[in-house]
């Protein structure tokens, strides 16, 4: 059995913040954040400077919202279609149109601010960080790969907070993608693949109807087998990097435990239970991250 459910639905009436809260998601902002901060420390094997920390809080959290703004207003339509997600603010009408697009404004625009006080490079690579997460939206119009698309998102957290911090030390965008964790951006990417999925899969037949395309669709039954192969990919990128960058043994731990829990996560989405295994999966990352954060502070 698929348990029908939602993270961004608003059935209660309360308050107009809470219902901007569960519009945005903003538990996964925070679920993102160890990864971003993943990449600041392992590129400089040290902690990053208080300022260039909460700046990269700042960027994450308004490219966060601007990107989840524009992909509730992208489907505002298919939303109101979907029995899963008829409840979203946007369809609702608890969130109008026009506030969303005055939030992507703001929140496009605090994004820039942000990364010019971050480094002449957090800056530069700005306009092309936001170009990926505004155009993630209108991919599934077009090609399964729009589970791919969403995944390098992630990627780039842990690639932006190494653009973070290694700014401060590098003189050349070639030093400066040369000191970039390619090995966690790649593992990031490929766990994600997994959670995406686990969104897509309970839509599969609601999408294939409306004409739109993931893995999901593509895959059928056997789309769940492939997240999984992804998430091993993950795990596998992630030892890798361990090994690579030189971490130790809390690493190695934090590691183990990313895939413990994406294997208990995809034995909840094979029960049908795909709310609990999103959400599972998500843990994975944080899991993985603090563990690193942790054990450079330790070195």
């Amino acid at each position: 059995m698929v348990h029908s459910w939602d993270p961004g639905g608003a059935t209660e009436s309360r308050s107009k913040l809470h219902i901007y809260f569960r519009f945005l998601r903003i538990e996964q902002t925070f679920f993102s954040l160890p990864m971003a901060y993943l990449g600041a420390f392992v590129a400089i094997k040290k902690i990053p400077p208080f300022s260039i920390l909460l700046l990269i809080f700042l960027s994450l959290f308004f490219l966060r919202t601007a990107g989840m703004t524009n992909d509730n207003l992208a489907d505002r339509d298919i939303d109101a279609r979907n029995p899963r997600t008829r409840t979203r603010p946007l369809v609702t009408g608890k969130i109008t149109v026009k506030e969303a697009k005055i939030l992507i404004v703001f929140s496009l625009l605090g994004f820039f601010v942000s990364a010019y006080f971050v480094n002449i490079y957090a800056f530069l690579l700005s306009p092309l960080v936001a170009v990926v997460v505004m155009t993630y939206p209108y991919m599934k119009r077009y090609t399964a790969f729009a589970n791919y698309h969403l995944a390098t998102i992630q990627g780039l957290a842990i690639f932006s907070g190494a653009v973070a911090s290694l700014g401060l030390y590098v003189h050349s965008i070639v030093s400066l993608l040369d000191g970039v964790p390619w090995f966690f951006v790649l593992s990031a990417i490929f766990w994600a693949v997994g959670f995406d999925l686990y969104n897509h899969i309970p839509d599969a037949e609601f999408d294939r109807s409306m004409g739109l395309h993931s893995f999901a669709v593509l895959l059928g039954n056997k789309a769940l087998p492939f997240a999984g192969f992804n998430q091993i990919l993950s795990v596998v990128l992630a030892f890798i990097g361990d090994v690579f960058y030189g971490l130790g043994y809390i690493a190695y731990v934090a590691t183990v435990l990313h895939g413990l829990i994406m294997a208990y996560a995809y034995y909840l989405a094979a029960r049908g239970n795909f709310g609990k295994a999103f959400y599972y999966n998500i843990y994975s990352s944080v899991v993985l991250g603090l563990g690193i954060i942790f054990d450079v502070m330790l070195i």
